[in-house]
C-alpha cells in the first residue's frame, strides 16, 4: 500500500505511486515477487528438491499401490535368504513336488536360443536340501541350460520348508504356464496327499481357482490307470466339465473308457461322442451282458462315498467302514425283494 509522506502534496503522492509500480513490474518480470519475507532457517536447493521428491513418492504410494508380487519371489529379511549366485548344474535337482512333465520341446528350444543370445536373464529359484539344491521355479530354464552344456547356472537361493516349497512351485506353475485340466488336478492332489492343504478351499487359494473348480478336478480320481496314462502325455485332452460328466462311465467301463480316450487322443473320436461310442460297443455281441451301471451314495458322516457297480450278472460294493456282518444279514433278509 502507498502512503504519502506527512504534509506531502497530491503530486508527491502520485509520483511515489508510479515509482512503486515500476519497481513491482521489474521484480515480477524477474520472477522474484515476494509478498512476505522468508520465515525460519534457509534451505539449500538440494534439500528442497529432496523434500519434494519424498512428498511426491509418498503421495503416489497412497494413490496407487503396487501390484502384488508372489510371496515366494520376495526375500524374507527375517530368514536371511542367501544372495544370488551361480551353482554347478550337478548340484541342482528337480523338485519332488513338480508333478507336471518338463517335456515341452518347442518351449525348451526357444529358451535355448534366447539363452545363447542373451544369457539367463532370470535366475533359477532353488532351496537347499540334503543332497544339494532343489528347483522351486525355473525347471524349463534349467533344462535348457543343461542341454546347452552349461556347467553352472545363476540361481537365487531361498530357505523354504517342504510345505512352502510345494505351494510356491504350484503357484509359479499356475501363474506362468498354460496348464491343462489334468495337470491342475495333479497339483491339487499332490497338495492334498502330502497334507499341505487340508481342505478344498485351501487348495483353491494356492491354485488361484474357485472351490467349485477344485471339486470338479476330483473327477479325475475315478479315471482308470490306463486313461490317466493317456492324459499324462495329453493333459489338455479333456477339461473339468467333461471329466465330471464322464466320471461314472469311467468307473463302470474302465477298458472301454480307456479305449475311447485313446481314440480321442488320436483324433478318431470327438469328446462329446465318448458316451455314445461306449454305448454302441456295449450293445454289440458279448459286451451286452457285461454292461455296467454305477451308483454313488454319499451322506454326512461317511468317511468316503459308497460306490455300487452292477451288471446283469453281478454287483460290487466299494466302501470304507462298512459292517460286513450287518450287510450280509440285510441282504439275506431282503433277498426275495432284491431278486428280479
Amino acid at each position: 500500500m502507498v502512503k504519502a509522506k506527512k504534509g506531502g502534496s497530491e503530486e508527491d503522492f502520485m509520483a511515489l505511486a508510479r515509482a512503486q509500480r515500476e519497481t513491482t513490474k521489474l521484480a515480477s518480470s524477474a520472477g522474484m515477487v515476494m509478498t512476505h519475507p522468508p520465515v525460519g532457517p534457509s534451505k539449500s536447493i538440494d534439500e528442497v528438491l529432496a523434500e519434494n521428491v519424498a512428498s511426491t513418492a509418498e503421495g503416489l504410494a497412497q494413490e496407487q499401490a503396487p501390484a502384488p508380487v508372489p510371496q515366494f519371489l520376495l526375500k524374507d529379511q527375517k530368514r536371511k535368504d542367501l544372495d544370488s549366485k551361480s551353482l554347478p548344474i550337478s548340484e541342482i535337482h528337480h523338485s519332488a513336488y513338480q508333478v507336471r512333465s518338463v517335456a515341452d520341446p518347442d518351449y525348451i528350444e526357444q529358451l535355448m536360443q534366447s539363452i545363447q543370445q542373451s544369457g539367463v536373464i532370470s535366475a533359477i529359484v532353488v532351496r537347499p536340501i540334503e543332497r544339494g539344491y532343489e528347483i522351486i521355479a525355473g525347471h524349463h530354464r534349467f533344462e535348457a541350460c543343461r542341454r546347452l552344456g552349461h556347467a553352472s547356472v545363476p540361481v537365487e537361493i531361498k530357505q523354504m520348508t517342504d510345505e512352502e516349497a510345494a505351494k510356491a512351485l504350484t503357484s509359479d506353475n499356475f501363474v506362468r504356464k498354460e496348464l491343462g485340466a489334468y495337470e491342475r488336478y495333479k497339483h491339487a492332489k499332490m497338495l492334498s496327499d502330502k497334507g499341505f492343504c487340508k481342505t478344498g478351499r485351501e487348495i483353491a487359494v494356492v491354485l488361484g481357482v474357485s472351490p467349485a473348480q477344485v471339486s470338479q478336478m476330483k473327477a479325475f480320481d475315478s479315471f482308470p490307470p490306463g486313461a490317466k496314462a493317456i492324459l499324462e502325455t495329453n493333459p489338455t485332452l479333456i477339461g473339468y466339465d467333461a471329466a465330471r460328466k464322464l466320471e461314472n462311465i469311467a468307473t463302470a467301463e474302465t477298458d472301454l473308457f480307456t479305449e475311447a480316450l485313446l481314440q480321442l487322443s488320436e483324433g478318431k473320436l470327438q469328446q462329446n461322442r465318448i458316451e455314445a461310442w461306449i454305448d454302441a460297443k456295449l450293445k454289440s455281441g458279448s459286451l451286452r451282458l457285461k454292461r455296467s451301471h454305477f451308483v454313488r451314495i454319499s451322506r454326512p458322516g461317511l468317511a468316503s462315498p459308497i460306490k455300487l457297480t452292477y451288471t446283469d450278472r453281478e454287483a460290487k460294493i466299494q466302501a470304507d467302514g462298512l459292517n460286513i456282518e450287518k450287510l450280509q444279514k440285510l441282504i439275506e433278509e431282503n433277498l426275495e425283494d432284491l431278486l428280479l
